[in-house]
């Protein structure tokens, strides 16, 4: 009787852990926007890094090149950025006056950019604020690691 209890406890769990991330949306967390942030550009997901860039963004990236959003959206969609394995780590999310926030960590990525590969490990920061009710990446900043 115990052994169907503890069955039926781990089911319900994971069913509910399974449903709150289906239905979790990353604009209305900035650390979870931080975190679908790398998952659309290990996924090469354009379309989700779309809702969730502001119309100002920028990134550096850490070669020190700054490319802004629609350069960031056609380099993903074109298959000109290609992210083939990646790690984040050590991450932290300060929130400021509730309508800004800055989530950083390291980024272990490999893949390669317009054909020159990369196997990176940087220091990252992603600097969010909420417009409209809805929190959008203003900007992402990548610092090499040695």
């Amino acid at each position: 009787m115990k052994f169907i209890f503890f069955l039926l406890v781990v089911t319900l769990l994971a069913a509910t852990t399974t449903f709150a991330q289906q239905t979790t949306d990353p604009t209305q967390d900035p650390t979870a926007l931080g975190n679908a942030f790398f998952k659309a550009m290990l996924d090469e997901d354009n379309s989700t890094m779309g809702k969730l860039l502001a119309s100002d963004f920028s990134i550096t990236s850490f070669d020190g090149h700054s490319v802004d959003g629609d350069m960031l959206l056609q380099g993903i969609g074109g298959g000109y950025v290609v992210v083939d394995n990646a790690t984040v780590s050590d991450t932290r999310t300060r929130q400021y006056n509730n309508d800004s926030a800055v989530m950083t960590g390291t980024w272990k990525a490999k893949g390669n950019v317009q054909g020159q590969g990369f196997d990176s490990n940087v220091a990252f920061s992603v600097m969010s604020t909420r417009q409209g009710g809805t929190w959008k990446i203003v900007h992402v900043q990548f610092t090499p690691m040695r």
